[in-house]
């Protein structure tokens, strides 16, 4: 039985490839925070960074696939497809910037922890949207992930009344926000499962190149309608960008915005969702062999949790329930019934 139900050398090295991604970039956010590094402007870095992934997109776009004939002859057969992508990308957008709207009010603790809520609407949306079923497994597999990061996070809530003050505005906009993750994530992954809306077969570095055009412009608009445009372009910001390390962080993920277009192309938001799980363990053991943060009983049991999780995932159902195998079981008698009548009838 494949872990986590991915069954080729493909798609388990993509997947491990997008966990790896992450946590790289994590530490290396996590090294950039440290007292002795370097000042840089992150609003800059957002900006540069969604930039370099449209400039890598269009890149291998003209690389792999024809040139820059080509490309004009796949944009003008998805228009569409093109306008399409502006929902993602605005939805991402949305949920950047309600990241700091809730931690006004939530302490990072508890905002992390609430936020482990979205492996569970992922999975919830998924089915909905691509009429698809989850079996039983693969349900508890998610809730217990969902738990162990909970536990991860539950050491850094705060002992005060934040959770309690926070009146129904900013319950909506934390659900706001996790909803905005969800339907973006899985959203573009029916878009990248779709075949687009002209004739033109449309290529994933295609389609990464839509998303990531519209990401650069809904930031740019974003940025521009709070006054900050000009302070992400300045020159003095632009220059504390280009340090080893920030070069560093700005290329891996750019790198995950390329996997990213792959991973859901080729597998799907619920798994994404458990990479992103992995990630939080995975990031806070490495911290600890790097770093020497402190590491703890709960992220021990969070380790276990969500390892456990991981196993249970892709364990198909033991069997069906006994009145569900009777009613297919009889279901079967009656279309043979049928078959033997209507030869009975020619004959």
């Amino acid at each position: 039985m494949a872990l986590l139900g991915l069954d080729s050398l493909f798609a388990q090295t993509l997947f491990w490839t997008y966990v790896s991604l992450w946590v790289s970039c994590h530490l290396l956010i996590f090294q950039s925070r440290q007292p002795n590094s370097p000042a840089f402007n992150a609003t800059s870095v957002v900006l540069l960074t969604e930039a370099l992934k449209l400039l890598i997109a269009l890149t291998l776009v003209l690389w792999n696939e024809g040139g820059f004939a080509s490309l004009v002859r796949a944009v003008q057969g998805n228009r569409m497809l093109l306008v399409k992508y502006a929902l993602p990308a605005l939805l991402y957008c949305v949920y950047n910037n309600l990241v700091y709207v809730n931690l006004e009010v939530f302490d990072p603790g508890t905002y992390n922890v609430l936020l482990q809520l979205r492996i569970v609407l992922t999975g919830l949306l998924y089915q909905l949207l691509f009429s698809k079923q989850l079996n039983r497994h693969q349900w508890r597999a998610i809730i217990l992930i969902s738990v162990g990061c909970v536990v991860k996070e539950s050491a850094k809530l705060s002992h005060g009344t934040d959770v309690m003050q926070a009146d129904l505005r900013s319950w909506a906009l934390l659900l706001a926000q996790m909803l905005c993750s969800v339907f973006a994530g899985v959203y573009n992954e029916m878009l990248l499962k779709g075949t687009g809306s002209g004739a033109v077969p449309v290529s994933t570095n295609l389609q990464n190149a839509y998303m990531y055009l519209n990401s650069v412009l809904w930031n740019g608009l974003f940025l521009l309608q709070q006054g900050k445009l000009n302070e992400a372009l300045a020159p003095q910001n632009l220059s504390t960008v280009f340090t080893p390390s920030i070069l560093a962080i700005m290329a891996i993920m750019s790198s995950v915005g390329m996997v990213t277009g792959f991973f859901l192309k080729h597998l799907d938001s619920v798994l994404k969702s458990i990479a992103s799980a992995i990630e939080v363990v995975a990031t806070t053991a490495l911290s600890w062999a790097c770093f020497g943060t402190p590491l703890d009983a709960q992220t021990l049991a969070a380790a276990s949790l969500v390892g456990f999780g991981i196993a249970l995932y892709a364990r198909t159902p033991d069997r069906l329930p006994r009145n569900a195998a009777l009613r297919d079981e009889e279901a079967a008698l009656l279309k043979r019934d049928a078959r033997y009548a209507t030869q009975s009838e020619e004959v």
